[in-house]
């Protein structure tokens, strides 16, 4: 091949001379991916005295330019004050619920103290008086005397088998019944009868002012044991004084004060 004749020693030493011309870095081809070395099972990687790990990009990945995340760092003594559940953890929309404590118990009631007296109960709107008439010592009186006694201090012989002191109205004020149980007459058998006592009483209220039936069942007893020569008694077979008298007529005056109040 003939010599270029404008090529010249000149020419070529300038050429020599002239920098070298080097790739940017934009232009410099990308490293060589090398393959990562086999591993056999159960080894690690052989690890280089004081190099850092060679990161190799794993297939299928890019690299998107994010910089690594830092190691988690968590302080214990952020969380003294947080206090520790010892029951289970619940999962669920809605917080499990609170339990109510008891509602505190209201303090009875007492009621306003009236002015008006307390309702009296049924064994307290009756009382019954009772006396009794006597032969004295061991004397006993016939029938036929006490049947006589008995209809001259306007006693009749009526309901229950006794005798009664009855009202204008028919209602009987008192009773006369004999000592002998059950207390009944029969008045076809009288005649032929001996007594040795009877029992007069009066329930109350009655037809008429409770005292005012006290009084007349008194003075019916005084009459009749002065009739057929007798005494008179209290309901304990007690003999029945002033005083005695005087008590009971205390107590039915209170009785029928109460029945007043009511």
């Amino acid at each position: 091949m003939p010599p270029d004749p404008h090529y010249s020693v000149a020419g070529a030493e300038e050429m020599m001379a002239a920098p070298e011309m080097r790739p940017s870095p934009e232009t410099r081809p990308a490293p060589e991916m090398r393959p990562a070395p086999e591993t056999r099972p159960g080894s690690l990687p052989e690890m280089r005295p004081g190099a850092a790990p060679e990161m190799r990009a794993a297939p299928g990945q890019r690299d998107w330019g994010v910089p690594p995340f830092e190691p988690l760092s968590i302080r214990t003594g952020n969380y003294d004050g947080v206090p520790v559940l010892d029951g289970p953890m619940m999962v669920g929309a809605d917080p499990p619920p609170t339990p109510t404590p008891p509602a505190p118990r209201a303090a009875p009631v007492t009621p306003a103290a009236s002015s008006a007296p307390p309702a009296l109960s049924a064994a307290e709107l009756q009382r019954i008086v009772t006396i009794r008439v006597c032969a004295v010592g061991e004397t006993r009186w016939s029938g036929n005397e006490l049947l006589t006694a008995l209809e001259m201090h306007g006693l009749a012989f009526g309901r229950y088998q006794v005798f009664h002191r009855k009202h204008v109205d028919g209602r009987s004020l008192f009773c006369v019944a004999s000592l002998i149980e059950p207390g009944t007459f029969d008045v076809a058998m009288m005649p032929d009868q001996e007594f040795r006592g009877v029992t007069l009483f009066a329930v109350l209220p009655g037809p008429i002012v409770p005292l005012e039936t006290v009084d007349e069942l008194f003075r019916t007893a005084r009459g009749l044991a002065e009739e057929l020569s007798g005494m008179v008694q209290d309901a304990k077979g007690m003999p029945l004084s002033p005083q005695r008298a005087a008590a009971v007529r205390e107590d039915v005056a209170r009785f029928q004060a109460s029945l007043s109040g009511n």
